[in-house]
């Protein structure tokens, strides 16, 4: 006999996805694979977990001119669904969302859907084959910044059932923008469905919460007053309290080193809840506080834009120091707004190290143009960059050619002469460059 239906109310999941030097992925990642996030913990009685996997050139053969994106069972959760003797039947409320980099208002929202997919031979997962179209990304801007944020919510209902798991996919009604809503900035139509549609399906209503704006408010409101902190850290001399809960929730480095191995290894010092930082400016540690506590990107305040630059950069540092995604992205961001003749080797050098593809590619488009050549070459940094990365001189070399064989017209003369200037300017330099690294 079937034991009676169990019901749980509906729990709420939320996930993110960063997704960085898209361009690079559409090379690298071929039509029918995925990258995935991390795992995202399932609500109620099932432990399943979960994870959004984005298909950069789409799932299907055909679907290569979109991007395709699923909420899919985690590996260990679907072998564990597949041997269940009693089935889940869930049914799903969710649904995606693309943001710029550091949040704000979602580029491409798409309506709720609804879907069993838990149980042993049901389907695992659950999105759309045809997320966004290329096309629409680039009208959206997000090919030229060629980075953003998937977002995930989704609700889950379970129940027990003794029959067949099944699997129920059913598209919303014509998708329209909702003006009242303000998390709809732009709502894609929806793709037809995967599987087979019942004529009748039943569905189950859950409201997905609002966004999460007043949550990082109330953080920011914490972090100022500074209630309930239960660490301290001394940078250069100025002290800072926070809430260990909060820095290990935003950085797995916090979070090894307050409740992981490295814990054991802190000094007398840091085991009283006081910390010291020697290698950190505290405007800088200032700055990434106010991230992690409001996930909103901090106002550079310095006396003149150099020292602007300078903080940006400690603070893209910081970033991969602690492994925050999400402000290195848009401190990345930033940094393409001091990009100069004095500065571009040094930013250059810094994308380099620390694998910013986006500010790359704007220092050697600024380097191409041959209106800044002449300034760049006399620049002594070209020296210490050939020390400290010679692989990237070879960039630099081959984006001032090609930028001054197209900007070349073939009836100026004028042009033709600042054409064969910059080509002796970059034969000097590379001849310089080759006798420096071999002799």
């Amino acid at each position: 006999m079937s034991p009676p239906p169990q019901l749980h109310p509906p729990l709420l999941r939320c996930g993110k996805m960063n997704v960085a030097c898209f361009s690079e992925m559409r090379k690298t990642v071929p039509n029918g694979c995925y990258v995935q996030s991390d795992a995202i913990a399932g609500p109620g009685p099932c432990a399943h977990s979960w994870r959004i996997a984005f298909f950069p050139n789409g799932k299907l053969p055909g679907t290569t001119d979109a991007v395709s994106l699923y909420l899919i069972l985690d590996d260990d959760g679907a072998a564990a669904a597949a041997n269940d003797n009693i089935h889940y039947h869930q049914v799903t409320t969710f649904r995606f969302k693309l943001y710029e980099v550091g949040g704000g208002v979602p580029l491409v929202t798409y309506a709720d859907f609804i879907g069993g997919v838990i149980g042993k031979g049901a389907k695992k997962e659950l999105g759309f084959e045809r997320f966004a179209s290329m096309q629409e990304l680039k009208k959206l801007g997000v090919l030229e910044h060629d980075r953003f944020t998937i977002g995930c919510e989704f609700s889950i209902l379970s129940s027990w059932i003794d029959g067949p798991a099944t699997t129920v996919l059913t598209p919303p009604a014509a998708s329209v923008p909702l003006p009242d809503d303000p998390d709809h900035h732009l709502v894609a139509a929806p793709p037809p469905p995967s599987v087979p549609v019942p004529p009748e399906p039943t569905t189950i209503e859950v409201k997905v919460p609002s966004d999460s704006s007043e949550l990082h408010a109330d953080l920011g409101r914490l972090l100022e007053t500074m209630e309930g902190t239960d660490v301290q850290f001394d940078v250069c001399g100025k002290v800072f309290a926070a809430h260990k809960l909060v820095l290990t929730a935003r950085s797995p480095v916090f979070k090894e080193e307050f409740f992981g191995l490295a814990k054991k290894k802190m000094t007398t010092i840091s085991s009283c809840n006081l910390i010291q930082i020697s290698d950190m400016d505290p405007k800088v540690f200032e700055a990434m506080l106010h991230y992690m506590y409001t996930d909103t990107f901090p106002e550079m305040e310095g006396d003149r834009e150099e020292e602007e630059a300078v903080l940006a950069l400690d603070l893209l540092v910081a970033a991969d120091k602690y492994n925050l995604k999400g402000l290195k992205s848009i401190t990345e961001d930033e940094l393409c707004n001091y990009i100069d003749e004095s500065r571009v080797f040094k930013m250059l050098t810094v994308a380099e190290a620390y694998q910013c593809c986006k500010l790359k590619k704007k220092c050697l488009e600024f380097m191409g143009s041959t209106n800044n050549t002449t300034a760049i070459m006399a620049n002594q940094d070209v020296e210490r960059l050939a020390r400290s990365c010679p692989s990237l001189i070879k960039d630099v070399i081959a984006k001032i050619l090609d930028a001054a064989r197209e900007e070349k017209p073939c009836d100026s003369l004028v042009s033709n002469i600042d054409f064969y200037c910059v080509l002796v300017a970059v034969c000097a330099i590379t001849f310089w460059v080759l006798c420096y690294v071999f002799f």
